[in-house]
């Protein structure tokens, strides 16, 4: 079985884990419906505006689950926290990884 960092993004989305994933994403939004959990709740990216969860998924204003480290930069499919956003606003975001600015000494 080859190592989780070899194998390519679509395979770890269909492969270990992918029921587990589906899960937490149906639980958050229910969440975000719930609580009208805004886009972006709990990450430094989204626009803030509410999500409409009634929209198809075609729709660039529906409801999207998003890994905070991208699944492209190593990040795991099940072990992360997922945030709610709009389908474009996760799009724009892509696989943009969180900057950590170091204080010069």
């Amino acid at each position: 079985m080859p190592q989780e960092e070899s194998v390519g993004t679509q395979q770890i989305r269909n492969g270990h884990g992918h029921r587990a994933y589906r899960r937490k994403q149906a639980a958050l939004k229910r969440r975000t419906a719930r609580d009208n959990l805004p886009c972006g709740w709990g990450s430094d990216y989204g626009c803030g505006q509410p999500i409409d969860t009634t929209l198809p998924y075609t729709d660039p204003m529906s409801f999207t689950a998003d890994h905070p480290d991208a699944l492209a930069n190593g990040g795991h499919l099940v072990k992360q926290d997922l945030h709610p956003f709009h389908r474009k606003c996760n799009r724009d975001k892509g696989d943009a990884a969180q900057v950590e600015i170091w204080e010069a000494t």
